[in-house]
């Protein structure tokens, strides 16, 4: 199966990650409509994840995509990283992701952040490598606390990609919201990024509520509740961030 996108390269690939997120978003939101899941279900799986990814289309630009999930990885300096995304002057036409078997054996949601973050840089680095003449191209994720980083900068990007693919602003706003009610949390305005014209959840409610909340999102969607916080707070949905 492939996938195909087209963003304008510009916006998509502003240096600063605020300005550019919109843009991020909206590739995430393109790629995420041809991945297969059940109907009644937020969760990407990894396994569809890769399959509908075996190929990617860019800006009408083509590649295969060989993927690894299997094996340790490491760098060039022998360190232990957790996913990787690599293009070689040998194999024109291919990319090549890989995630940590070993790190990740026990942890599927941390396979598929992985292989989500890695996949950003497919869509978003890969490109612009190739249409400057760059033959090589290599990024590494080098643990669990890189998949978090915000700011500047390539990884930056494929963070925001990640989070808006596997757990997208909208959808993400209106399973809280169900959440918030039913647990009678308090709910206040203020900006955000989710469904418009909708509240968000109040600073000052029980923590431990509001941690189940968490729970049980990171179970609808397939992730952890530590990345299912990150969204939360980027996405503005609590008041004063989780």
């Amino acid at each position: 199966m492939s996938i195909a996108i087209a963003y304008p390269a510009a916006a998509a690939l502003s240096p600063r990650q605020d300005a550019a997120a919109p843009a991020i978003r909206t590739v995430a939101a393109q790629v995420r409509r041809q991945i297969p899941r059940e109907p009644d279900s937020l969760a990407l799986t990894l396994p569809a994840l890769i399959d509908a990814c075996r190929a990617v289309e860019v800006n009408e630009q083509r590649l295969s995509v060989s993927w690894e999930l299997g094996r340790a990885l490491r760098d060039e300096f022998g360190h232990t990283v957790l996913g990787l995304c690599d293009i070689d002057a040998h194999e024109p036409g291919w990319a090549y992701i890989a995630v940590n078997g070993p790190m990740t054996a026990n942890r599927p949601d941390l396979a598929l952040s992985t292989a989500a973050h890695e996949l950003g840089h497919l869509l978003f680095d890969v490109p612009a490598a190739l249409a400057r003449g760059d033959q090589r191209y290599h990024a590494v994720a080098s643990s669990p606390r890189a998949l978090e980083r915000q700011g500047r900068g390539a990884e930056a990007r494929a963070n925001e990609f990640m989070g808006a693919l596997l757990a997208p602003p909208v959808p993400l706003h209106t399973r809280l919201l169900a959440y918030a009610r039913s647990e009678g949390l308090r709910l206040c305005r203020g900006p955000h990024q989710g469904r418009p014209a909708s509240p968000i959840v109040a600073a000052g409610n029980p923590s431990d509520v509001l941690a189940g909340v968490l729970a049980a999102l990171a179970g609808d969607f397939g992730v952890s509740e530590r990345f299912i916080a990150v969204r939360l707070s980027r996405y503005g949905l609590v008041e004063g961030g989780v």
